[in-house]
């Protein structure tokens, strides 16, 4: 929902009035009582008493008003009855709220009423001396001096006396009180008369009424209120519904039923709504029903307290004033005063579509609060469509306090778009919320041309209508073809048209409802199309005309039969035919157009039979793939056609026939049928040469397909293979001969090929179990005995190759873990190798830059690698080497002793070192050869024994020199790396 807000806020301030009137009450009606210098609107109308007349600017009274009966039901206050009117003008296009204060007037036209008359009075002879009991209440509906009242008593003065109370401006409690004392012995009853007499100018009112008193001789005393007056100032109009008000207390000095006080109020206004109750046991005052401020202001009334006495009780008026507060409790009154340029009736406001927008006014909005309480006012508009509007409303502040004009600013009525606006005032007083819903409805005007939904308009009639017309020539007879429909935009007569039609011998249009209708016979084969202009004109001016095209299509009837191409079907179809494909399709033919020359193809058989046909196509499928041994082998089929016109045409019964044969296929295998033929049992007692036994099989298909071959393609026993070969013979007719006897215990499984000689073939192998037992050994004397025989002899077996297949199984599985430790190693082997190969590569390369540096050259052959020379810490550039290898190993494994001897090195220790051998070759060179001895160090000094923990595996010795080392390294020729 879409909506557009505009607000506004004005503070109130007092009010004040245009205009004021004093009348008296009961002026003459139809009267003018006021002129007013402009025109005027009543806005509202103060209980419904006057009008305008005169071009709206003489204010009447249109009833009689009573002053005093708008008192009394508080219509207005009885001190000062005044009102106002709303009234609202536009004089120079400019709004103006006014308003008029009308005060009444009282006149004397009311005499003096006594109400609550105690008629009898009894009053005890022992009642004291100025003693006060209730007489009456006494009212003059008139205010001011009219309604002022006098009272006097007329007889018995001497012993009685009044005494008036002032309930109000005209209302009066009137009391009796005793000046003497009273003996019931000497006067029983006393008749007082009082007479009451207002102060009205010119002539007062005066009225009388009797009173009896009658002497008792008990219940002396009346109740006495603890308060002369009660009252309630400023009890809130919102006070809960029960709530105590105060507490009403009178006492009685009298005892028993004459001291016992109970409470009531004295004749309420309007009981059945009177908003107070009373307790008549406890006085205590309470609120009935709900208070309203604007209604009335304040309430006074009469409490009475009465004495149980008897036979005459005696009682005691009070007044009980209570004063209502006014709280914010009426929601803003929100007044809607149209443009008179527009109609308006029940919140709907009515204009005409294309009504030009430029800050056009719609009309006038006045706020009211009932409320005293000085609030701030405000107002908002809400457009409630659920389509934004076509047009922008908003509301302005007029000149005038609390008073607003509606306005369009911009945009475009157009009914066919939407045809109500629906506004929503929201007033707040920043407390209340009232709701005022607006409806705008927009009168349609003639500003649509009619329109065709579509051009051209499209007609059928069948040529069925010409034999309809010929068979039938009945004087001005009409077809009707169809109707014109032209649809208007707009509403009531702007949408109404005539229709007129292009002139033509065989179709004619009624101008009143557009209805098309033929007036000559049409045939297809002459006529296959009509094609005529048709118009649409508005009835209402300006009278719009609309052009379409028509187009009258005449349809074929069905009055052809179909027909087969052919009356007789021959088809052969395999057993196994699938069901997802046809088997064949029937073709027929319809002369006839669309929906007549549509074929369907039905079976006239019995619905049992396994086709069905496809009703549109003609296409029959099996239901089911057939059996050939177990199914009907011929089919005979009578296929009708009807056609989908109205009526079918099939009425020379046009079928055909179609004949189905089922070919056998070679779907089945040879199958042994007796089971018992599977084990046979021969006893050896008794002579079975050339006995034959006849094989009980059977192929369910036919012809080729069901003929058998045999073959025997095995035979197992327990006796030599040639001996079983030559002991059964097959023949072709499924006869199994025995060609010897056997005197031995055994059994034969005979593996038998059964195969027919269809296409492709079919084969079984069965298996036969042939036993020779003993009928005279117990053991051996049917088959299951002896085939129980060979199944324990043939589980012995078994469970020894079990056992040793166990054993082959183990001695392989513990090969494999051996095969996969050695794997294990040789890697772990292989990994160290080639670190040790590394690491010597780069003692080597070290040792030959040392023997670089000292001028000293270490050769061997090719295949040996340059060797670490290990040096100490503290050796100088003055230091010597000699290095001496020796090699005592095969070419393939050979042993290096390195001596590296410092030049100021001294022998501790000497020690003989035997098969040394020196190759001086030059450092990276490939000669190699022997040093003679005088270029060897026979003799070395060794210091000690000296072994490193970390060195690599090659390094089998190492010594200390005096101050140098010898290194003794046993090298693989293996290892070497062919440098």
């Amino acid at each position: 929902m879409i909506y557009l807000i505009y607000l506004f806020s004005l503070i109130s301030i007092v009010k004040t009035s245009d205009y004021s009137l004093i009348i008296d009450e009961k002026t003459s009606i139809d009267q003018p009582i006021f002129h007013f210098p402009y025109s005027y609107e009543l806005i509202n109308n103060f209980q419904s008493n006057f009008n305008l007349t005169n071009n709206n600017q003489n204010l009447i009274l249109t009833k009689i008003i009573d002053r005093d009966y708008w008192c009394s039901q508080n219509i207005c206050s009885c001190d000062y009855c005044s009102f106002i009117l709303e009234l609202f003008s536009i004089h120079n296009q400019i709004p103006k709220f006014s308003t008029i204060n009308i005060t009444i007037n009282d006149i004397n036209d009311h005499t003096c009423q006594f109400f609550d008359l105690q008629t009898n009075i009894s009053l005890s002879e022992s009642i004291q001396i100025e003693h006060r009991f209730p007489i009456a209440r006494a009212i003059d509906y008139d205010s001011g001096l009219n309604g002022k009242l006098s009272f006097k008593l007329l007889n018995n003065d001497n012993i009685f006396q009044l005494d008036i109370i002032t309930l109000s401006m005209n209302e009066y409690a009137i009391y009796g009180i005793v000046k003497h004392s009273l003996d019931r012995e000497i006067t029983e009853t006393y008749d007082l008369i009082i007479e009451a007499r207002d102060h009205g100018i010119p002539q007062p009112r005066m009225n009388r009424t009797m009173v009896r008193i009658t002497i008792l001789d008990e219940n002396d005393n009346a109740p006495k209120f603890n308060q002369t007056e009660y009252s309630i100032e400023s009890l809130p109009e919102n006070t809960p519904i029960g709530t105590k008000l105060l507490t009403i207390f009178a006492s009685d000095p009298d005892k028993d039923l004459n001291g016992l006080v109970h409470y009531s109020i004295v004749n309420p206004p309007n009981p059945s709504s009177f908003p107070f109750i009373i307790n008549s046991k406890t006085g205590v005052v309470s609120l009935r029903s709900s208070l309203d401020y604007e209604t009335t202001h304040l309430y006074r009334f009469l409490i009475r307290a009465s004495d149980s006495g008897v036979p005459q009780s005696l009682f005691t008026d009070t007044w009980l004033s209570i004063s209502i507060q006014d709280i914010n409790d009426c929601p803003v009154e929100i007044l809607f005063v149209p443009n008179r340029n527009f109609q308006y009736n029940n919140q709907t406001l009515f204009i005409k579509e294309n009504t030009e927008i430029n800050n056009l006014t719609l009309g006038y909005i006045r706020l009211f609060d009932r409320d005293s309480i000085q609030t701030n006012l405000s107002i908002s508009l809400i457009i409630l469509n659920n389509n934004q509007p076509k047009q922008d409303y908003e509301i302005i502040l007029s000149n005038q306090l609390n008073s607003y004009i509606l306005i369009v600013k911009h945009g475009i009525f157009d009914r066919e778009i939407e045809e109500e606006i629906n506004l929503r005032f929201i007033a707040t007083d920043s407390l209340l919320t009232s709701i005022y819903d607006l409806k705008i409805h927009l009168i349609d005007v003639n500003d649509n041309p009619s329109e065709f939904l579509t051009n051209p308009i499209i007609f059928y009639v069948e040529e069925l209508a010409n034999y309809h017309m010929i068979e039938n020539p009945i004087e001005d007879y009409e077809l009707t073809i169809g109707y014109l429909n032209a649809i208007d935009r707009d509403q009531g007569v702007n949408a109404l048209n005539t229709y007129e039609l292009e002139l033509n011998s065989l179709v004619k249009i009624d101008s009143n409802n557009g209805r098309i209708y033929l007036i000559q016979p049409l045939d297809r084969e002459q006529i296959q199309k009509i094609e005529l202009k048709a118009k649409a004109i508005n009835v209402a001016p300006p009278k719009w005309v609309t052009e379409v095209q028509i187009q009258i299509f005449v349809l074929d009837v069905n009055d052809n039969i179909p027909q087969c191409s052919s009356s007789y079907y021959r088809l052969s179809i395999p057993e196994n035919i699938s069901i997802d494909k046809p088997i064949i399709k029937i073709n027929a033919s319809d002369p006839d157009q669309g929906i007549n020359g549509t074929i369907n193809y039905k079976f006239r058989t019995n619905s049992t039979w396994p086709f069905n046909i496809n009703e549109k196509t003609g296409e029959i499928y099996s239901k089911k793939s057939f059996d050939y041994e177990s199914d009907w082998k011929y089919f005979l089929l009578t296929i009708d056609l009807e056609d989908n016109g109205i009526p079918i045409k099939n009425i020379n019964k046009n079928s055909c026939q179609l004949e189905i044969f089922l070919e056998d296929i070679n779907d089945n295998r040879p199958e042994l049928i007796d089971n018992n033929q599977t084990k046979l049992f021969f006893d050896i007692q008794k002579s079975f040469k050339n006995q034959f036994i006849q094989l009980n099989i059977t192929d369910k298909d036919s012809g080729l397909n069901g003929k058998i071959k045999y073959n025997i393609q095995s035979i197992d026993s327990n006796i030599p293979l040639n001996f079983n070969q030559t002991l059964f013979e097959l023949n072709q007719n499924g006869s199994l001969y025995l060609t010897s006897d056997i005197h031995q215990i055994c059994l034969f499984t005979l593996k038998i090929l059964l195969e027919d000689y269809g296409y492709p073939s079919q084969h079984n192998l069965i298996q036969i179990n042939i036993a020779f037992g003993d009928s005279l050994n117990p053991y051996y004397s049917s088959f299951d005995k002896i085939q129980l025989y060979f199944d324990k002899k043939s589980s012995h077996t078994n469970y020894f190759a079990f056992i040793f297949a166990i054993i082959i199984l183990t001695i392989t599985f513990i090969f494999l873990i051996s095969i996969i430790i050695i794997c294990i190693l040789i890697r772990q082997h292989r990994q160290r190798h080639k670190a040790a190969i590394i690491s010597r590569n780069k003692l080597l390369c070290s040792s030959s830059q040392q023997l670089t540096t000292s001028n000293s050259t270490v050769t061997t052959s090719s295949s040996i690698e340059h060797q670490q020379i290990i040096r100490t810490s503290y050796w100088n550039e003055k230091s010597f080497i000699d290095q001496h290898l020796v090699n005592n190993s095969s070419p393939e494994s050979h042993t290096y002793k390195i001596l590296h001897i410092p030049i100021d090195s001294q022998c501790y220790e000497k020690e003989k070192i035997d098969d040394i051998s020196c190759d001086h070759g030059y450092h990276e060179s490939y000669q190699t050869g022997s040093s003679s001895p005088e270029q060897c160090l026979s003799d070395v000094s060794i210091h000690q024994d000296y072994m490193f923990k970390q060195l690599p595996f090659f390094v089998t010795k190492c010594k200390t020199l005096g101050d140098g080392f010898m290194v003794e390294m046993n090298v693989d020729g293996s290892d070497e790396d062919g440098r």
